[in-house]
């Protein structure tokens, strides 16, 4: 099994084309080495067969060309091909849908979604209506239990996020929100060989339901968005805190910096990470709390691999 990380930044991406922060501002000149990020999502596969999205972000052509090489599937003489089998989605934010759009012009689209998210896709975003006339979306439903993804082995299992929140731009939930659910995270396997991933970019609370399946995995890419809870409105960018907008911070009481600390058999590596917050920067004493936990930032393009009888293998960029 393979994971290939295609972006770890939050919405926006970094540095966001709107910032002027400090860490955007140091991303543009490469200084105190910064630099930019595509937006949050995961490839998967097993062997040399095609990918298994886990999001499609808006950056996701760029990222296809970069880190999925999508010419090195299929007959030469194909004058057009996709190296994507599937997109499972965690939420319907933007940020993890609107790459979706981008994918039209290949066949007919498999996407995995809990029914929150596949309510909000298609009657707020009304996105089988504008991707039908072009190659049309095959919808599937997440499983609590393990489902095959591929016929080579490839499992996966949704593990609804608790708090999780409808998208901004869902104007029917009010009622209904309860009932539904708007946010996963996933484990991933191979079947019959070594090795768990979980896939967790939104998260807005740990529980010890939550530890137990992140205790089952060999390496957990977790929500990274927000250092603390109020740095948003530290730096004057918003009103709402991290936990308002269903993130829970890194640090501070609760944080998940202190709570994944007990999983001390896991490794931790964290994605999704908004522009503002701190720990970007690798000379900063925020990285250096992070790196003294043997926590991590995931990068993009970075490789993770599991052999037939050994642990991940984790190559950088």
């Amino acid at each position: 099994m393979e994971i290939r990380v295609l972006g770890t930044a939050a919405g926006g991406g970094f540095p966001q084309w709107n910032c002027l922060c400090e860490n955007c501002s140091n991303a543009r000149t490469r200084s105190h080495g910064l630099v930019p990020r595509l937006q949050s999502s995961l490839a998967v596969r097993v062997d040399d067969e095609p990918w298994h999205l886990i999001n499609a972000s808006p950056d996701i052509g760029q990222q296809i060309e970069r880190f999925l090489h999508p010419f090195d599937f299929g007959s030469n003489n194909t004058k057009r091909k996709s190296p994507i089998a599937s997109v499972a989605l965690t939420n319907a934010d933007l940020d993890h849908c609107l790459g979706l759009f981008t994918l039209r012009e290949g066949s007919e689209l498999r996407v995995i979604a809990p029914d929150g998210v596949r309510s909000s896709l298609i009657r707020d975003l009304q996105i089988d209506a504008v991707l039908g006339p072009y190659n049309g979306i095959r919808w599937g439903f997440t499983s609590d239990d393990w489902a095959p993804l591929d016929p080579c082995g490839l499992e996966i299992r949704a593990i609804p996020v608790k708090h999780a929140q409808p998208p901004r731009y869902d104007q029917h939930t009010a009622s209904d929100a309860p009932l539904r659910c708007h946010g996963v995270g996933y484990q991933i396997r191979r079947r019959g060989y070594p090795g768990v991933a979980g896939v967790f970019p939104d998260v807005g609370w740990i529980d010890n339901d939550l530890l137990s399946i992140l205790h089952e995995c060999d390496i957990v890419l977790f929500d990274g968005t927000f250092w603390s809870d109020d740095e948003m409105m530290q730096q004057g960018f918003s009103t709402r805190s991290a936990r308002d907008m269903g993130h829970i911070p890194m640090t501070g009481s609760g944080g998940s910096i202190e709570a994944l600390s007990r999983l001390t058999e896991t490794s931790i590596y964290f994605i999704h990470i908004n522009n503002t917050n701190p720990v970007l920067r690798p000379d900063s004493a925020e990285r250096d709390t992070l790196v003294s936990f043997g926590m991590h930032l995931a990068e993009d393009g970075m490789n993770i691999i599991w052999g037939p009888r050994i642990g991940p293998t984790i190559t950088l960029p």
